[in-house]
C-alpha cells in the first residue's frame, strides 16, 4: 500500500475568546466542572460537539442514574448531582429510589441549560475541540472547529471533560487503553425506546418496585417498573432463531419513564470490540447496534408479555461507549481500592457503585457489589496528568484509573462528583494563578464541603 501524505500551510487561527476556565465536553462531568466553575467566580466557557448538554444521559440515552450515589443506608454524592436530582423530582421528571432512578432525557438537558446560563457559563455548542496550542508546560489555548470554521479559545486553565481524554492526549499526556492483557475494552450498547407497552401485563415477579415520584408522576392504574432476567425467554428466542446478532443471554435492564409508563427504554444490545476512539470503530458500532434494536425489537414483542404491541420509538443518537482512554495520573485508582472502599487523604468524591465489568468479548459481566454502608474514596491525584500541561485537569471517565475501577466510577453520579470537584479546583487555580497541581487539597475540599459534596 502507498502512504500518502497531505500539507497543510501554516496558518494563522484567530482567538475568538479568552477566558479563565474552558471545560471541553458537556457530559456529566463537564456540566457540573462548568457550573461549579461559574459559581465558584472563574468566568467559564462549556465547549460541547451536540446541540444540547447531558452526555451519556442523553446523546446515548442512559435515562437513569445507576446507583454509586447512595451506599443502601445514606447519600454518598451530594452537591450539584443532588441539586439536579431533587429539581427534576419536583418537576415530576424523576423517580427516586437508592438503586435505580430514571428521569425525562428532554428535562434533563433543559434543567442543565438553565442552571449553566444562570450561573453565567458560556456555552460554545455545535463544537469540537481538536487541538491544543502549549507554551512550554501549559496549555496557552484549545483549537475548535465548528460551523463557524477553525478557531482558537484561550484559558488559564482547561478541564478535559470529553470522557475520552482528547484534550489530554493531545497536550502530551500518557493513557492506557483497555484491560492489561489485552487492551480490549468494555463493550458498547445502543440504547433503544419502544412505545405501546401495555406495564401491567408485565408479570410482578419481573418488575422492581419501591420507585417513588411527585403526584404528576403516578398515572391510574399502571406501574413504572424496572424489568431485569427473562434469561429463559431469551433462550427461547435464540433457539427460535431469534437474537442471531445479540450477545447477551437475559434482558439486560429495561425500565420507563416518569409520567410515561408506556415508553419503556432498553439497555439490551450489546457490540464489542469498538474502540470509541476510532471513527471507523464508532461507525461500526452504529450500525450493528441499530441491527441488534432491529433483532431486539421483534424479541420484545413475540416474547414479553406486555410488549406484544410495542414498536420502536427512539434509538440513540450515538452508540454508548463504557470505557476509552484513561489517563495516567499522579494516582492510579484500582479495583482493589474500589473493592476494599479505599479512603484517601485528597479524597475529592466518593462513591458506591459495584464493579460492573461487561465483557469485552460480549460474554457474561463480571460484577463485584460493596457492602451496604460503605463508599470508596477517589483521591485529587488520580484528576491530575502525571506527565502532560501543568494546567489541565481531568474529569469524568477519563480520569487516572485500571479498567477494574473504571467499571464502577464511569456512572453518571460519579462522573459529575467528579466534575465538581475539576471545575472547583479550576476556578481556585485560575483566581490564585497557580497549578491545579499546586492548589492545598484542603482548600479545595474547604470549598467542596461548602457547597454540599459529600466527602466522607
Amino acid at each position: 500500500m502507498i502512504q500518502m501524505q497531505v500539507f497543510i500551510p501554516q496558518q494563522q487561527i484567530q482567538v475568538v475568546q479568552s477566558v479563565d476556565v474552558v471545560v471541553a465536553g458537556g457530559g456529566p462531568a463537564g456540566y457540573a466542572a462548568a457550573l461549579a466553575s461559574a459559581r465558584s467566580g472563574a468566568r467559564t466557557l462549556l465547549i460541547e460537539r451536540y446541540g444540547f448538554t447531558g452526555g451519556v444521559g442523553t446523546n446515548s440515552m442512559v435515562t437513569a442514574f445507576a446507583s454509586g450515589f447512595h451506599d443502601g443506608e445514606r447519600m454518598v454524592i451530594g452537591g450539584i448531582f443532588q441539586e439536579l436530582r431533587e429539581r427534576l423530582y419536583q418537576q415530576g421528571a424523576l423517580l427516586k429510589s437508592a438503586e435505580f432512578e430514571p428521569f425525562d432525557p428532554e428535562l434533563l438537558i433543559l434543567q442543565q441549560l438553565k442552571d449553566l446560563s444562570e450561573a453565567g457559563v458560556q456555552l460554545r455548542l455545535h463544537t469540537l475541540v481538536t487541538d491544543v496550542v502549549m507554551q512550554g508546560s501549559r496549555i496557552e489555548a484549545v483549537i475548535v472547529e465548528s460551523k463557524s470554521g477553525r478557531q482558537a479559545i484561550k484559558a488559564e486553565v482547561f478541564v478535559d471533560a470529553t470522557g475520552d481524554g482528547d484534550v489530554a492526549i493531545r497536550a502530551g499526556a500518557d493513557f492506557q487503553l483497555g484491560r492489561v492483557s489485552d487492551g480490549l475494552m468494555q463493550p458498547g450498547t445502543m440504547i433503544f425506546a419502544v412505545g405501546g407497552v401495555d406495564v401491567e401485563k408485565v408479570p410482578e415477579v419481573h418488575t422492581m418496585r419501591g420507585l417513588s415520584g411527585s403526584a404528576r408522576v403516578h398515572v391510574s392504574g399502571k406501574r413504572h417498573l424496572i424489568i431485569e432476567g427473562y434469561r429463559e425467554q431469551a433462550a427461547k428466542a435464540k433457539a427460535a432463531g431469534y437474537l442471531p446478532h445479540v450477545p447477551r443471554k437475559n434482558l439486560g435492564i429495561c425500565w420507563n419513564l416518569p409520567g410515561h409508563p408506556e415508553v419503556v427504554f432498553a439497555n439490551f444490545t450489546r457490540v464489542p470490540l469498538v474502540n470509541g476512539t476510532l471513527a471507523e470503530d464508532l461507525t461500526r458500532g452504529e450500525l450493528e447496534g441499530r441491527i441488534q434494536v432491529e433483532e431486539a425489537v421483534a424479541f420484545f414483542r413475540d416474547f414479553l408479555p406486555g410488549f406484544e404491541n410495542c414498536y420502536l420509538l427512539r434509538t440513540a443518537p450515538q452508540i454508548g461507549i463504557r470505557e476509552s482512554r484513561r489517563i495516567k495520573g499522579i494516582y492510579t485508582l484500582t479495583g482493589e481500592d474500589v473493592a476494599g472502599v479505599r479512603q484517601f487523604g485528597d479524597v475529592v468524591a466518593q462513591g458506591h457503585y459495584m464493579l460492573d465489568i461487561h465483557d469485552p468479548l460480549g460474554k457474561e459481566s463480571e460484577i463485584v457489589k460493596l457492602k451496604k454502608g460503605t463508599s470508596y474514596d477517589i483521591p485529587y491525584r488520580s484528576l491530575l496528568p502525571e506527565k502532560g500541561p501543568e494546567n489541565l485537569l481531568v474529569s469524568g471517565r477519563a480520569i487516572s484509573a485500571t479498567h477494574d475501577a473504571l467499571s464502577s466510577l464511569r456512572v453518571m453520579a460519579i462522573s459529575m462528583a467528579l466534575g465538581e470537584a475539576a471545575g472547583t479546583a479550576a476556578a481556585l487555580s485560575s483566581a490564585g494563578r497557580e497549578a491545579p497541581g499546586a492548589l492545598k487539597v484542603e482548600q479545595l475540599q474547604n470549598k467542596l464541603l461548602a457547597n454540599g459534596a459529600i466527602l466522607e
